[in-house]
């Protein structure tokens, strides 16, 4: 049989999952050039049946001897065998020397399918998918106090970056700390911010990095995003119908939102980005439609995926949502601080190494 054109076979291969692909490198050197080139990447990455694969990972902890280190291992499942103890699980050891602060260690976000994982010294970036993994080059900044993480892509720069937004004195301003995957170096941001970072959880969103803030100067919580491109900061409104901490922060729908602490089956969403008068409370998408379990359940929003998927916090156990399916799934926790060791991701060839 006469061999298929090579932009035939390439069309085939990128209908394929990442588990078939890596193990086709090997057939020949033309596939194996042909998958490993950053435009079949991007190309598989963008096709409906890759963000369609949706995994779960949970890091786990054990302790390794009496020299206050920790092993990290990731252990994750296939959305479709969520709910079952023997899904499939791969293992990720990475030795994290991080003293008394063992819970310190989190993971940070998923983004195209490389999940960042970080403690207060060492920041790893990991695709699950293809068993790559960057330890990150040390940030040659001081930091004395980190705030919050976060991870995402700079589609002005096509690249990846890590964030760290620090407080070098709790009492004075925020800095910012940038990684570029591209270049493989760490810069600090010239200009800082007067707030202090008030909640870790942080999303990436237009473009930008956002987080909750206090402001000491008129005492009051604010949502601060920092600009990929311009490398700036600016100030979103929060909402301030009530007294209500706001404990999550997420894209819902394509919307900023926000979730308070006292009752999560309400959201505020911000319909019109960047338009403070934009912001309309609304119930949460999930826990109006709380039946569907047969129980009763409040959830807390942990993150989100594809603006389809959205992984829940139901008291002692996860909660998978489908949007689109209207269906849910409760996931036992592997352990008590699941909260910030969970995430959503995708099955992508995406490097976590910088492009030659």
């Amino acid at each position: 049989m006469a061999e298929l054109p090579l932009h035939i076979m390439g069309n085939i291969l990128l209908r394929l999952p990442v588990k078939s692909l890596i193990r086709f490198r090997c057939v020949c050197k033309a596939w194996r050039t042909l998958i490993s080139h950053p435009h079949f990447v991007r190309s598989h990455l963008r096709l409906p049946q890759t963000q369609a694969r949706t995994r779960l990972c949970i890091l786990d902890y054990s302790k390794r001897g009496d020299n206050h280190c920790t092993v990290v291992r990731a252990c994750t499942k296939d959305s479709e065998a969520l709910s079952d103890d023997d899904g499939g699980s791969l293992a990720f050891d990475y030795l994290f020397d991080i003293g008394k602060f063992k819970h310190e260690v989190v993971l940070v976000d998923s983004c195209d399918g490389l999940l960042c994982i970080a403690d207060l010294a060492n920041i790893v970036l990991w695709n699950p998918s293809t068993g790559q993994c960057n330890q990150l080059p040390p940030n040659p900044n001081v930091v004395d106090f980190v705030g919050c993480h976060g991870f995402g892509y700079d589609s002005f720069a096509d690249d990846y970056k890590i964030f760290v937004v620090s407080m070098p004195d709790p009492k004075i301003e925020t800095v910012v700390d940038v990684f570029s995957l591209k270049s493989n170096k760490w810069k600090r941001i010239q200009e800082k911010h007067h707030t202090r970072v008030a909640y870790m959880c942080t999303t990436v969103f237009h473009g930008a990095l956002h987080w909750v803030a206090y402001d000491p100067i008129h005492d009051f919580d604010t949502i601060i995003a920092f600009d990929f491109e311009k490398e700036q900061f600016r100030e979103l409104a929060i909402p301030r119908e009530d007294e209500d901490l706001y404990v999550r922060f997420r894209v819902v729908g394509g919307c900023l939102c926000v979730q308070g602490l006292e009752d999560p089956s309400w959201m505020w969403v911000m319909k019109d980005y960047g338009v403070d008068t934009s912001w309309s409370k609304i119930a949460s998408p999930y826990n109006s439609r709380r039946n569907n379990l047969n129980e009763e359940f409040e959830c807390y929003l942990l993150h989100t995926l594809n603006n389809e998927h959205l992984l829940l916090d139901d008291k002692d156990k996860l909660v998978l949502c489908d949007l689109n399916e209207n269906t849910y799934k409760n996931i036992m926790p592997y352990g008590e601080w699941f909260q910030n060791h969970a995430n959503l991701y995708v099955e992508t060839l995406v490097s976590p190494h910088p492009s030659l």
